[in-house]
């Protein structure tokens, strides 16, 4: 029998002609141009003001809206029936994103009067934070819209894309939750702590407060040394440490850890867990009167979870770091 034939309620085969009975499926109203071209309009509005579109608020303004019981989560059955246990119901998945253009940034060592060492290039650090910050807002101003009193799991991904040149881009995705009370938290806490995370560090007297993160890029102009290791005879040598690159590294990490206290310290933390490194280092060959030299770019990026002790705390604790080192 063919895929296309089908059994009427008499028992015969309908072909693929035959009458259907069942009423077709509602058409779609018509686009208006004005109004599309007004709604895009408007969202760019929203958006250059650090806000989400006005369709995104209205669709999520939505599910605070009666007895709303559907949810979209990208919660597991396990983090699901942990989060119930300690009384957070998924309310919808929310996200934050932010495609930034990063300034002119001049290269050290490509002109006259630097010298060599390990230098940041700050407008590329400026662009990487200010794109997180705004992803991030976002991602707690749909769960704000949605009535929810937290974002759990939250994960960030980063990257740049050719369709858009001299940019990054930050993208920010998590579950809202509501806890219960009455009234909806007026600032949504997020964290990037899994369900089962958050399930623990309740069950330990702590909970979050928010999520920090910080990126550093730093330009690594080498040593005469260093270069005759890379580039020159004495790369056939035998082995030996780079010892700008390796303290290019520990001084690019300081400054992003550094940057992590002080968001940590604005929000009263106790300390930060799940932190999270991701390190990209790339090559740069220069051309220096007919020589070549490599100089190293490397990017770092450092994200956790703020907590502080909810029973048990005595004043304000020195702010520690418990870490998950991951490339």
């Amino acid at each position: 029998m063919s895929f296309f034939h089908r059994r009427g309620s008499s028992g015969a085969d309908d072909g693929p002609n035959a009458a259907d009975s069942r009423p077709a499926p509602p058409s779609l109203p018509p686009v208006d141009p004005a109004v599309a071209a007004a709604e895009v309009q408007a969202a760019i509005a929203a958006l250059e003001q650090g806000g989400i579109p006005p369709k995104a608020q209205a669709r999520l303004a939505e599910l605070r809206q009666g007895n709303q019981t559907l949810f979209t989560s990208d919660l597991s059955v396990a983090e699901f029936a942990l989060l119930a246990r300690v009384g957070l119901r998924p309310v919808s998945q929310v996200m934050g994103s932010s495609v930034y253009h990063v300034g002119w940034q001049g290269m050290p060592g490509s002109y006259f009067g630097v010298g060599r060492g390990a230098y940041e290039l700050t407008m590329l650090s400026d662009a990487w934070n200010q794109a997180r910050g705004l992803a991030l807002s976002r991602l707690q101003q749909e769960a704000l819209h949605a009535g929810a009193d937290a974002v759990v799991g939250v994960r960030i991904t980063w990257g740049a894309h050719d369709f858009a040149p001299n940019s990054v881009e930050m993208v920010a995705v998590g579950t809202a939750v509501r806890t219960g009370s009455a009234e909806p938290s007026p600032s949504p806490v997020l964290t990037d702590l899994s369900g089962q995370e958050v399930y623990n560090l309740l069950s330990a007297g702590f909970r979050p407060v928010g999520v920090v993160g910080a990126t550093t890029v730093f330009y690594v102009v080498p040593q005469w040394a260093t270069q005759n290791l890379t580039s020159g005879w004495g790369s056939w040598s035998a082995n030996a440490e780079l010892p700008d690159f390796t303290q290019a590294l520990y001084t690019a990490r300081e400054v992003a850890f550094g940057h992590l206290g002080e968001q940590a310290r604005r929000l009263g933390a106790h300390g930060v867990v799940g932190v999270s490194i991701r390190q990209d280092v790339h090559t740069r060959e220069i051309d220096q009167n007919g020589s070549k030299r490599i100089d190293l770019i490397v990017q770092l990026h450092v994200l956790g979870t703020a907590i502080i002790e909810t029973s048990g705390a005595a004043g304000a604790l020195p702010v520690k770091t418990n870490l998950d080192l991951s490339v």
